[in-house]
């Protein structure tokens, strides 16, 4: 995919992850371990999805918190909660963890973390 950016013609690299594609350009957050990028639905372009990128480079003693993580996530996708965001995938490469959930738009939202659990 290609973007003209003032007068220069700018290559955006579309990353595939399963079913869903984001680029680095697209970027919504970040953290200390992670990237949060716009993303969307491959087969269905308009359903747009947050693209959680955890890198494993450094993640070692952090990877039973991630784990967990990802495990409450299930529980809460499960709950179908109008007020909790879903995840609705999770892959994994050689370097990378990738967590997709459900975009919230407009909103500053906040996932719970193992950190932060219970919930205050």
């Amino acid at each position: 995919m290609s973007v003209v950016k003032g007068k220069a013609l700018v290559k955006m690299d579309v990353i595939q992850v399963g079913e869903y594609e984001f680029t680095k350009q697209d970027i919504i957050g970040h953290g200390a371990f992670a990237m949060v990028y716009k993303g969307r639905k491959r087969k269905s372009p308009s359903q747009s999805v947050a693209v959680k990128v955890v890198t494993k480079k450094g993640l070692q003693k952090a990877s039973e918190i991630l784990v967990k993580e990802i495990k409450i996530l299930r529980e809460l996708t499960a709950l179908h909660h109008t007020n909790l965001v879903a995840m609705h995938d999770c892959m994994d490469s050689t370097a990378y963890v990738y967590v997709v959930m459900e975009e919230a738009v407009g909103v500053r939202c906040w996932v719970p973390s193992v950190t932060h659990w219970p919930c205050p």
